[in-house]
């Protein structure tokens, strides 16, 4: 019998897929956190949106993010997000993105006199990152000797605001802490970021693609635009 290519494809995806992928995400507003019981966020919502379209099973879990990221990359049927797109990890998971495209920035506490204007001047202070994230990569990347690396991005943030580091590397979208009364302030852009779904190995191709599919449909037809709206993050 002779099946449309999609139709064929979610038939080969049913088959393939026949437990639930299980999704893990951390504590990391407003891409996903924990409200009323309920995990919801940015990402959260274009996760619950696409699986839905796609008709497949799953199961959602918050984990710290090393944790979340290490199952994902050791399990099958286990994806992590919001997981930056860096080329040293594309060839250990499938992806499905982008779920986020932003911007990481050099932010201070407001007020503080620290004010570099290049990579080079601002390695001469004490540098928050979260720990195992694309800023922490980056950070090391480019060669900054006083990194203080942090298990969550809360926890970063908090060392910030008492004065334990000077400056702190974060996504402009995480810079929108400022308009919930967190007294930061952008000091310098350094880079645009890229993230999405990273995926064991061994989840079937069929299920990638299937997610990709309403991930693309979901961007084309402007749902992710009004999930960045329901968080107040238009223009993101």
């Amino acid at each position: 019998m002779k099946y449309p290519a999609f139709t064929f494809l979610l038939a080969l995806c049913g088959t393939a897929q026949a437990q639930p992928l299980h999704f893990l995400t951390e504590e990391y507003p407003p891409f996903s956190y924990t409200k009323d019981g309920s995990i919801v966020g940015i990402s959260v919502d274009q996760v619950k949106t696409l699986m839905q379209g796609a008709k497949l099973d799953y199961t959602l879990e918050m984990q710290p993010w090393a944790r979340a990221f290490a199952l994902a990359g050791t399990t099958p049927n286990t994806c992590v997000f919001t997981t930056g797109l860096l080329p040293e990890r594309m060839a250990s998971f499938k992806w499905v993105q982008p779920l986020v495209l932003d911007l990481m920035i050099l932010v201070r506490k407001a007020g503080k006199p620290f004010n570099p204007t290049t990579l080079d001047e601002a390695k001469r202070y004490s540098i928050g990152v979260h720990k195992d994230d694309a800023a922490e990569i980056y950070a090391k990347q480019q060669g900054f000797p006083r990194l203080d690396s942090a298990p969550s991005l809360d926890l970063s943030l908090k060392k910030l605001l008492s004065d334990r580091v000077e400056l702190m590397i974060m996504t402009r979208t995480h810079g929108s802490l400022r308009r919930q009364g967190q007294p930061i302030e952008t000091v310098l852009n350094l880079e645009g970021t890229r993230a999405g779904i990273a995926c064991n190995l061994a989840v079937p191709d069929a299920t990638i693609s299937a997610m990709q599919v309403e991930l693309d449909k979901l961007i084309t037809n402007g749902g992710q635009a009004e999930i960045y709206k329901r968080y107040d993050m238009a223009g993101k």
